[in-house]
């Protein structure tokens, strides 16, 4: 039986941590180890990870803050299974977890297996979440599976994927180095490490099996106003560009609908100052940003959904009170 390796990140997840190793440590998959990255938690973590060492199938690092992306390159980097998996540290699986996506995977004779999750809301469980039916992915996988990662478009009619990095098992020669992109620089960085992973993916399996539970955490990176969002958004754009020319991609609308996304989320990021003034400020100051400017005039209405449509307009002609108004009907 191969060995797998699970890798979580840890920073300041005392609640929820037991939950989380617990349902590793007690699946169903009978070779695996359990890297737990302590990322410099400033609460009860580090002696919650301690109180695993027992167990011979865990390793446990304590390290200075780097972030998330650090936290899990530092598990990868001392990894020994064949096959790598992330789950994050407020988040936990089902028992067979790794043994379904594992036996998907090498039944398929893929590069790596994906499954479904289920949303906590504190407790309450959402089953209606992000559908993915039994499938193959087997030849173009940057046009079946990575542009509609990197170019998300919102019109009926394209599919689009999220590029999680958990919920997703992968065969260890998938993973290169620059694949562990700072969250620090990089807004999604997790879309970023499923571009370079698929480098060398030939064949993804999904299965519908929802196997992970995502906590819809208030304290999370996505439910708080960040610094810089707008900067991030344009470096992630910068990489997908380079990505595109580097392997000759001639889709305009993907690469047009990544520039575009990167006014979206910044414009959503602006919502949670929490202060209309503050709001205004920050979209008047993307508006005029000359990557906006570009991308305004570049982006086709028809890859838009009527919400998005909505908000293009307004924004293009700078009804930023507008903007801010109808926040709950253009997202």
């Amino acid at each position: 039986m191969e060995l797998v390796s699970v890798i979580i990140p840890v920073y300041n997840q005392e609640k929820y941590l037991n939950k989380c190793i617990d349902t590793v440590l007690t699946g169903t998959y009978g070779n695996v180890e359990c890297i737990i990255v302590d990322d410099g938690s400033t609460d009860n973590s580090p002696a919650l990870c301690d109180e695993y060492k027992k167990d011979k199938r865990v390793k446990v690092i304590h390290k200075p803050n780097g972030g998330l992306t650090s936290a899990r390159k530092a598990g990868f980097d001392v990894s020994k299974g064949e096959y790598i998996t992330f789950i994050d540290s407020d988040d936990y699986v089902t028992k067979d977890y790794v043994e379904k996506l594992f036996k998907a995977l090498t039944d398929a004779g893929a590069d790596m297996s994906i499954c479904g999750h289920y949303r906590d809301e504190d407790g309450k469980i959402i089953e209606n979440t992000y559908p993915i039916p039994d499938r193959i992915l087997d030849g173009n996988i940057t046009n079946d599976y990575i542009l509609p990662i990197i170019g998300k478009i919102y019109a009926p009619g394209y599919e689009n994927f999220p590029g999680y990095v958990w919920g997703k098992l992968y065969k260890r020669e998938c993973i290169a180095d620059k694949c562990f992109v700072s969250e620090r620089e990089v807004y999604t960085e997790d879309d970023i490490f499923q571009m370079y992973v698929c480098e060398n993916v030939n064949k993804i399996v999904f299965i519908k099996d929802k196997l992970v539970y995502y906590r819809d955490n208030v304290k999370s990176l996505t439910r708080r106003y960040r610094n810089g969002m707008w900067d991030m958004l344009k470096k992630r754009h910068m990489l997908v560009e380079e990505y595109f020319k580097s392997h000759n991609i001639k889709d305009k609308d993907r690469l047009i609908a990544s520039a575009f996304y990167a006014i979206y989320v910044s414009v959503t990021n602006s919502y949670l100052h929490g202060n209309v003034t503050e709001c205004v400020n920050e979209l008047r100051a993307i508006r005029k940003d000359p990557f906006a400017v570009k991308t305004l005039k570049e982006v086709r209405i028809k890859l838009l959904r009527p919400r998005q449509k909505m908000f293009y307009m307004l924004f293009k002609l700078r009804c930023y009170h507008l903007v801010y108004h109808f926040r709950n009907t253009m997202f």
